[in-house]
């Protein structure tokens, strides 16, 4: 018998009122702890105390713990009809603090800096962005107060969902972080990049979001719905997003979607869409292996650190190169043979950085001295969106580092206050720097304000992007060496050497995979139809 899983869930988001953990500062303020009681979440008459903010000016600075992806719930009995407000929320303590326009202060994509209106005995919820702390400032004359207040945040909420525990901790807080930011990025049946910023689905951007959605909560519409967007508002004479390669990434995240799931019914409705992209970039290809777009603005585009220099040609002929590869696997197409006898000579093309590398070797070329490239300086060249793939590329190398790296990386902004993983992270920005969940001290600078580069600048950089959230996915695949072929129907179980004792369960497309590994004494236990290799 094999534990069935009937049908692909239909997203189902559910509500959480958190009260404030902490209040870092406020100003005349009346009773401020009692907005961190949690309260009956309904307009009261009675007489216990609330928060008063007792004149024009007075504000409270709010901390509710976490990453939320929701708006502030406000409670309250006394107000005089048509009192404002201003609520300003911030992924970072400074950022609660900034104005439109400071160190790039923005409301792009969801604005965390307004005003809103209350009046007497009211409860109402204001605000949608990604947030973890909040300062609501009273705008006008007459006093208010607030009976409650709460963080309503949204998360979906999914029938099936993966367990993994190992004897490392740190390790465990850092599977923990990443699978936490991909579940606030799954909102309202898609996979969104950011909860603050880059609302949006990006195609590349997608590919990690996809993989580790599937070991995390199976197969479910969020990804269907993410892809068949993605198609529907792309003609197939356009890149998708507006950038060649991102179109490439679309034929790897249905190959990859396809494959673990063994979904043929929606390889064969997308694969006559997913031969028009891959003809078009064949056309695109000169005969002498040149790829020539035309006057595309993105043409070339593997990631931002790369962008407009010599590697993001070769880091987009490895993409396109990869898509061909992985769609031969599912049937036959003169386009993508043809784009690989073009591509190959980029697979020894010289490059500067870590994730052209990794790409090539994603791509075939592998060399057991290609660990000494990936690991130099341990995480440094790492940015959260190219280290899944950097990693996997070393792994595939033989290289024996990974485990402290990857901790290295992902820890350094655990240990700065991180509750989810970045858009981007450099190691350089800890040199001077202090924590996201404290004001900067005479002298550092601000980690949130102060860093991130391209168009992640300042306080426009997201703090919860799902791209960050591969490091569970490499763990899964490299760390603990679990691997698939011919979609889940044969699994490879070998841990890494590094590997930790660990408990692991994940949702396959019918039933579960449960593997609990010990002192190098392995359990394992799958469906019938599964057959495990050792």
């Amino acid at each position: 018998m094999t534990e069935k899983q009937n049908t692909v869930p239909c997203f189902t988001m559910v509500k959480e009122q958190i009260a404030p953990v902490r209040i870092p500062d406020s100003f005349r303020i009346e009773n401020a702890q009692e907005i961190t009681v949690q309260k009956e979440p309904c307009v009261s008459f009675g007489n216990e105390p609330c928060t008063r903010f007792t004149c024009k000016g007075a504000w409270i600075l709010l901390d509710f713990g976490k990453e939320l992806c929701g708006g502030l719930r406000l409670i309250t009995r006394e107000a005089t009809a048509g009192t404002e407000i201003r609520i300003t929320l911030g992924e970072s303590l400074s950022e609660a603090y900034s104005a439109l326009g400071e160190k790039n202060a923005t409301n792009d994509h969801s604005p965390r800096d307004f005003t809103a209106t209350l009046t007497a005995l009211s409860d109402l919820t204001f605000g949608q962005s990604g947030f973890r702390f909040a300062r609501v400032e009273l705008l006008t004359d007459s006093p208010i107060s607030v009976q409650s207040l709460f963080a309503e945040g949204q998360l979906p909420a999914f029938p099936r969902e993966a367990m993994i525990k190992t004897s490392d901790r740190r390790l465990n807080k850092i599977l923990e972080t990443a699978a936490y930011t991909l579940k606030l990025n799954l909102q309202n049946g898609y996979i969104w990049d950011g909860i603050k910023r880059d609302r949006l689905v990006w195609s590349g951007d997608l590919h990690q979001e996809v993989i580790t959605s599937l070991y995390l909560f199976g197969d479910n519409v969020n990804i269907t719905n993410s892809l068949s967007f993605l198609r529907s508002c792309t003609p197939s004479d356009k890149w998708m997003n507006h950038i060649p390669a991102y179109s490439a990434w679309w034929v790897i995240n249905l190959c990859d979607y396809c494959s673990y799931t063994n979904n043929l019914k929606y390889f064969a409705q997308n694969q006559s869409y997913a031969e028009d992209i891959l003809y078009r970039f064949n056309s695109c290809i000169r005969n002498d292996g040149r790829i020539d777009f035309g006057d595309q603005p993105t043409a070339y585009f593997l990631d931002w650190p790369t962008y407009e220099t010599p590697d993001s040609e070769t880091g987009t002929a490895m993409i396109i190169l990869i898509a061909s590869k992985k769609y031969l696997t599912f049937t036959d197409c003169a386009a993508c043979r043809e784009i690989i006898k073009k591509l190959e000579h980029y697979l020894n093309a010289p490059c500067r950085t870590k994730q052209t590398h990794a790409f090539q070797v994603l791509a075939g070329n592998a060399k057991t001295n290609d660990c000494d490239i990936l690991e130099d300086g341990g995480a440094a060249g790492f940015s959260t969106f190219m280290a899944y793939y950097i990693l996997k590329a070393d792994a595939i190398c033989g290289g024996n580092n990974m485990l402290p790296i990857l901790k290295e990386y992902f820890g350094a902004m655990l240990s700065r206050g991180a509750t989810t993983f970045w858009e981007d992270f450099d190691l350089s920005w800890l040199n001077g720097s202090g924590r996201i969940d404290a004001l900067p001290k005479r002298g550092q600078k601000d980690l949130h304000g102060d860093h991130g580069a391209f168009c992640y600048q300042g306080f426009r950089h997201s703090l919860c992007h799902g791209w960050s959230c591969g490091v569970v996915s490499f763990v899964i695949e490299h760390i603990f060496g679990i691997y698939f072929e011919n979609g889940t129907k044969k699994i490879i179980v070998r841990p890494h050497k590094t590997c930790p004792n660990f408990k692991l369960k994940i949702p396959l497309p019918d039933g579960w995979l449960r593997i609990h590994y010990k002192d190098g004494v392995l359990q394992v236990k799958a469906p019938d139809y599964v057959e495990i290799l050792y």
